[in-house]
């Protein structure tokens, strides 16, 4: 009996010995100044990884995040069609959504800013931050931001997906890699529809989106663009009529740079956001009410961090034009100018983090 259980106990001690052996890839948080090792973050984070979403039996963005604690999803149709999202008990005006680090929030109205043109298989990773950073990314991140990062691959591959299910509900899918040593670019296609699972809740949705990135000194560019539509029956979606209609469409062309010069890291993008809404009450007579909303966001924003024997500080400015054609609000326009700045104070051997910071903004 004792040989027996000397040698489970010695079994498992090689097992401890050969776990902390195991090597961890180091988890990366894409922060709006610098790069941050997960378990060097004082916030409250939560990262998704690709091992993480390959496993999950989710099949579109939104289906993942309702996973997580701290965020309220409120779908209106199947596969993605319209989503509102909250992080604590924020509305969905009140939570920044980016992609690669590029705004995509509408500028009519927050039902529209999850209308991106990636697809779950696309993803690499996503970051969620849980509470106020408007500090550090501006606003409409009052309650929390999400972070999509999309996938680059250093080799060429090609993936086809077909899928089917009831209420002629089907999905095709197809995305096209070109990787090389330093220079890697991909292009990515779906289109869904189905006649919905009850009356007037049929949807139609197509998502292209192609991304580039090239490898430099200590850094990278890259750009990014892409194009989603949807069109959908809103079966109740915002009223008690039964026979709403709405088609909503969202363009993103962006580009990227990020770099590593001595003690300085420099971190620019610019970008142009155009977002289409037209509703119809009455999805058959389309007299009785109708809206049609166009807004454009063009913007950039630099940011910058030096480190120094003190830490590490951050400032950054952010400019942004709104406008909104509608036959609804009328024409409408603002200029948006954003400063910010913090610093990184580190004790104990990082074992304690003092991080204050300011942001300015103003309307115009």
């Amino acid at each position: 009996m004792n040989k027996k259980l000397f040698s489970i106990m010695f079994l498992g001690t090689l097992a401890t010995f050969s776990a902390q052996e195991k090597q961890i890839d180091e988890v990366l948080i894409q922060g709006k100044f610098f790069e941050t090792p997960y378990q060097k973050v004082n916030e409250n984070i939560v990262v998704i990884q690709h091992k993480e979403i390959e496993q999950s039996p989710a099949k579109s963005i939104d289906e993942l995040l309702q996973q997580y604690t701290g965020v309220d999803i409120r779908k209106r149709g199947g596969n993605g069609v319209l989503s509102d999202i909250s992080i604590r008990g924020g509305s969905y005006d009140q939570v920044l959504i980016l992609v690669n680090g590029i705004r995509m929030n509408d500028s009519q109205t927050g039902h529209n800013s999850f209308n991106i043109p990636i697809d779950l298989s696309n993803v690499e990773q996503i970051e969620i931050v849980k509470g106020p950073a408007a500090r550090r990314f501006g606003n409409n991140a009052y309650a929390g931001v999400i972070n999509i990062i999309t996938k680059t691959h250093k080799e060429k591959t090609v993936k086809i997906t077909a899928e089917g299910g009831d209420f002629e509900a089907y999905s095709l899918g197809a995305n096209i890699n070109l990787g090389g040593e330093k220079f890697s670019q991909s292009l990515q296609a779906n289109t869904a529809y189905s006649t919905g699972y009850r009356y007037n809740t049929d949807y139609q949705i197509r998502n292209v989106f192609y991304q580039n990135q090239l490898d430099i000194k200590n850094g990278k560019v890259g750009i990014q663009a892409g194009f989603s539509e949807k069109k959908f029956g809103s079966n109740g979606f915002y009223g008690s009529s039964a026979d709403q209609y709405e088609e909503i469409q969202a363009s993103i062309v962006s580009m990227a740079y990020r770099q590593k010069l001595g003690n300085w890291g420099l971190n620019a993008n610019a970008y142009w956001r155009r977002g289409q809404d037209m509703y119809l009450w009455r999805r058959y007579n389309p007299a009785a009410y109708r809206n049609m909303h166009i807004g454009n966001n063009v913007g950039g924003q630099l940011n910058a961090n030096y480190q120094s024997v003190i830490g590490t500080t951050g400032l950054g400015v952010e400019l942004r034009k709104e406008f909104l054609a509608s036959n609804n609000l009328g024409h409408r326009n603002r200029f948006l100018t954003q400063v910010f700045f913090e610093h990184h104070f580190s004790f104990f051997s990082e074992k304690l983090q003092i991080v204050p910071g300011i942001s300015w903004a103003n309307y115009d």
